[in-house]
């Protein structure tokens, strides 16, 4: 029989390493947009003014393993966005 400690074990096991999964693919999409990768230029009036291109969000590839992310992601200091004051 399968003990209470086990299962609990197992499902903070699986539970952490989605999360880790989870917060590996936002920090890859964050550099992904610091470095203007999957960003499009708008062709209206403002040619500075850019669209993010999702598609290529999902499928780009920052970094050469997935535990530089992960270790940018808690590491990296990432600077505070300003608020608007209007």
């Amino acid at each position: 029989m399968i003990s209470m400690t086990r299962v609990i074990t197992v499902l903070l096991v699986v539970t952490v390493g989605f999360l880790a999964d989870r917060v590996v693919r936002l920090e890859n999409q964050r550099y992904a947009m610091m470095l203007h990768t999957c960003d499009k230029p708008l062709l209206q009036n403002n040619p500075n003014a850019r669209i993010w291109d999702w598609k290529c969000l999902e499928g780009v590839q920052t970094r050469t393993s997935w535990f530089w992310h992960l270790f940018y992601a808690f590491a990296d200091h990432v600077p505070a966005v300003p608020l608007r004051s209007d």
